[in-house]
């Protein structure tokens, strides 16, 4: 009788710990370590495991569920492909996660976050511009 209890609190740990390591993980798509290195220090957290990844590679990665990551950062744009492609690429895999896009300079992210939420609304979504201006470096 006492297995009962025991074993769902055991097994309810497990899954928190499966959680707790889903919200430490963050793919990076397509960045260098140069990139990463000027990223806002709360986006550097030792604690979380950053995995790159390139674009091409993103189709074999697990997207949704359990293994999803929290956290997806690419570029705003590339010469493959620029943040409209990763969000609705990341909305079609139904990503439930945080997705930033990365750019060293922008005189305004509006327009970008606009295009993004028409395109897919349910993903979150924001710009994180390199050069310290984002209110995400004040965090």
């Amino acid at each position: 009788m006492m297995d009962g209890p025991i074993r769902r609190r055991s097994d309810r740990a497990a899954a928190n710990g499966a959680t707790e390591q889903r919200l430490r993980r963050v793919y990076a798509v397509a960045l260098t370590p140069e990139i990463i290195d000027r990223l806002p220090p709360h986006l550097r957290d030792p604690d979380w495991d950053m995995i790159a990844i390139s674009y091409d590679h993103l189709r074999d990665a697990i997207l949704s569920g359990p293994d999803a990551p929290a956290l997806v950062l690419s570029p705003l744009v590339t010469e493959i492909f620029d943040a409209i492609d990763m969000a609705r690429y990341l909305s079609e895999a139904d990503f439930h996660g945080r997705y930033l896009a990365l750019v060293d300079r922008l005189p305004s992210a509006n327009l970008i976050r606009r295009e993004v939420a028409a395109l897919a609304p349910d993903l979150s979504f924001d710009v994180v511009v390199l050069d310290g201006s984002s209110p995400l470096h004040a965090l």
